[in-house]
């Protein structure tokens, strides 16, 4: 599981951090700002084209959060498709092999579940992918030694690529889970918004006047956005989860 400090961070605090340093920073450019003379140019243009950069760079990062958050969804829908379509093969084979399909795939099925509702214990974490290991070499031992038999070539025949199509999504699940926003563009985002609060400061402070209203409704809705952004690329906390999608593996149970 991925560690470093902004990752590890709540999202909340950063963000409440975030809304702080901006008001602090509009503070210090409105100190500035009020120093300049009328007879200094009116650099109202640029802090437009600034405020344009900031808004690209949010819509940038919520579009990449927003995406990954899809295919974390995406991915689990596919998974438990491919584990039901596993389940329902084992009904082409004798009671005896049904029955040691389906207990390995309770097994393998109660440990994807643990592996998703683990949140951030990574022992729980490692020891569901070592149960769900264990019983994929199980399912896949047994489909492999079914296969040679030619009273059971039929349905082997159809096992054999649920089986490595339930593993290639179980992998993908993976990924998608442990894929985030590259932590430079949240950096940049960060520093960015920071610093465009000193040039609206700065800019106030020219025009010997400031809007506080204005000002607390920008770093109040900027910070919220940045929170939203953060919380879809944080799978294993947060509100933004994926709930609806876990309940598709828990209806496989009544199945098995």
């Amino acid at each position: 599981m991925k560690h470093s400090f902004l990752f590890d961070l709540d999202a909340k605090y950063i963000v409440i951090f975030l809304f702080f340093a901006m008001l602090l920073a509009i503070n210090i450019g409105y100190r500035f700002g009020i120093k300049k003379t009328k007879t200094d140019s009116d650099n109202s243009g640029i802090l437009s084209s600034l405020l344009g950069l900031l808004a690209l760079i949010l819509a940038f990062t919520f579009g990449m959060a927003g995406s990954r958050y899809e295919n974390r969804k995406t991915s689990l829908i596919d998974e438990a498709n491919s584990i039901g379509t596993v389940i329902l093969r084992t009904d082409t084979y004798p009671d005896s092999l049904k029955n040691a399909f389906k207990k390995d795939l309770a097994i393998y099925l109660n440990s994807r579940i643990a592996y998703f509702e683990s949140d951030r214990d990574e022992e729980k974490i490692n020891q569901a992918i070592g149960q769900s290991g264990k019983a994929s070499e199980s399912l896949w031992n047994r489909a492999s030694i079914c296969s040679k038999d030619k009273d059971l070539f039929l349905p082997s025949n159809m096992m054999i690529p649920a089986l490595n199509s339930m593993f290639d999504d179980a992998t993908t699940a993976n990924m998608a889970y442990n894929s985030n926003v590259p932590e430079p563009i949240v950096y940049l985002l960060l520093f960015f918004s920071i610093i465009i609060s000193f040039y609206i400061g700065y800019s106030s402070g020219f025009k010997k006047k400031i809007d506080r209203f204005y000002i607390l409704g920008f770093c109040l809705l900027t910070s919220v956005v940045i929170y939203i952004t953060l919380d879809l690329d944080r799978p294993r906390r947060g509100s933004i989860n994926t709930e609806n999608e876990m309940l598709l593996f828990n209806d496989l149970k009544s199945s098995l």
